[in-house]
């Protein structure tokens, strides 16, 4: 897990839209508080690559918050 991530802030939530081919996709969510902006994704054949994508774009998220904070002294 993510250091920035202990008290799971953010997550990851998989689901199924439709019948089609491709119907999961994935979002990322902030506990307590909306975030603001929706992250997302969508077409993948399968639960685990909707997953590992997703965790995969909450990794780059929360490295990205974390530099963000170091270059405004703290603050995110």
């Amino acid at each position: 897990m993510h250091p920035d991530n202990r008290n799971r802030v953010y997550f990851v939530v998989v689901s199924r839209r439709g019948d089609g081919t491709d119907p999961f996709c994935w979002e990322i969510q902030r506990r307590r508080q909306a975030m603001g902006v929706k992250v997302s994704g969508s077409g993948y054949r399968s639960f685990r690559a909707a997953h590992d994508a997703g965790n995969k774009a909450l990794d780059d998220l929360l490295d990205d918050l974390s530099r963000a904070a170091e270059m405004n002294g703290g603050e995110p």
